[in-house]
């Protein structure tokens, strides 16, 4: 008989790691949903629509949540896993990398509460990679350190990913944090999930995803816009190359028409050409360039099309529709990580 892992979606998003556990077949175990924690209003309504959360217990804030500091807070259904992708603006470049010093880095004392309250059997949180640099890496040693001795103990691994090599062809980094309580097994030493050979994935390249069809002509750069996106300072390092096989990391702001080297943008001849390893020729200054479509943030970030359907069902904006894609965790690094994880001590 399987066991069931119960599991509690917190700080839920569009539900990278619901998703992600929905794609895991195992003859060992399988999951069910039993709480999900989202404060934002239009991430609430996504979900609820997209994860089959009815029937599963919905709390809003992570504030107000039952712990030992809050004991007249929501009592939370039980649950065997806490998934966690707490929020990370606090620990990015954009975000400045504040870390605890901003309040959302501060959300990871929650996490820790309801470890200490809870004690499940098992936890998978993830944030941005950038977080290991923070202090001089001090930051994530104390993170650690306090992951490990949280409650009765927890045995820790960690593990610094890249969503290109687990079949999403997208240049994001993950630094993801596994524990499984310390009275259920002994330490393993478990290397990271194997990688993908990506060109086997469903989508090899960004050009396999990109729509070939006409998309909405607001997805297209404004004219007045073109040289200040698409043209590189001289005081600045990097490129601004559009036409990429393998798509920058998609941010929350895309619909702001950010410079090429920091978001994604297509020409018309890449998108109807052959070689998606060939970047053509492109007259900066007359070819139709654009910015990904919402269908295509949705790929590019491991979710079905359907995802795409249910924010024009819900009526949402484009800046707000990018604004979900650009905070998601990538379903298949949820999904491997999971599995992997659970695989090697169950």
């Amino acid at each position: 008989m399987k066991e069931v892992i119960r599991f509690f979606d917190c700080f839920a998003g569009i539900g990278g790691f619901y998703y992600g556990v929905q794609q895991i077949k195992s003859n060992k175990y399988e999951f069910r949903h039993v709480a999900y924690c989202e404060i934002d209003k239009s991430a609430q309504k996504f979900y609820d629509v997209a994860c089959s959360s009815e029937g599963t217990q919905k709390i809003q804030d992570v504030k107000d949540i039952k712990t030992k500091k809050n004991p007249n807070g929501i009592m939370v259904s039980d649950f065997d896993i806490l998934f966690a992708g707490f929020p990370c603006q606090s620990f990015s470049n954009v975000g400045y990398r504040k870390g605890f010093d901003d309040p959302r880095g501060q959300l990871f004392f929650y996490i820790l509460d309801m470890l200490d309250y809870y004690k499940p059997k098992y936890f998978v949180l993830e944030n941005v990679q950038k977080i290991h640099t923070i202090q001089n890496g001090s930051l994530l040693d104390e993170m650690k350190k306090a992951l490990c001795e949280i409650g009765n103990g927890y045995i820790l691994h960690t593990w610094n990913l890249l969503a290109s090599d687990y079949g999403l062809p997208q240049k994001r980094n993950r630094i993801f944090f596994c524990g499984i309580r310390k009275d259920l097994t002994e330490p393993k030493g478990i290397s990271e999930p194997p990688v993908v050979d990506l060109k086997t994935a469903k989508y090899p390249t960004t050009w396999h995803l990109l729509e070939k069809g006409a998309v909405d002509p607001k997805h297209y750069i404004p004219q007045g816009s073109r040289r200040t996106i698409l043209t590189k300072p001289s005081n600045w390092e990097g490129d601004v190359n559009i036409d990429n096989a393998i798509a920058r990391p998609l941010t929350a702001t895309m619909a702001k028409w950010h410079r090429a080297n920091q978001d994604n943008y297509f020409s018309e001849a890449y998108i109807a050409g052959t070689d998606p390893y060939v970047r053509p020729s492109v007259n900066l200054d007359t070819e139709p360039i654009r910015r990904i479509t919402p269908l295509e943030g949705f790929r590019l970030q491991g979710f079905p099309d359907k995802y795409a359907e249910i924010a024009k069902n819900l009526k949402l904006a484009y800046s707000t529709q990018y604004k979900l894609i650009g905070n998601a965790l990538p379903v298949n690094l949820a999904q491997a990580v999971i599995e992997h994880f659970l695989n090697s001590y169950l």
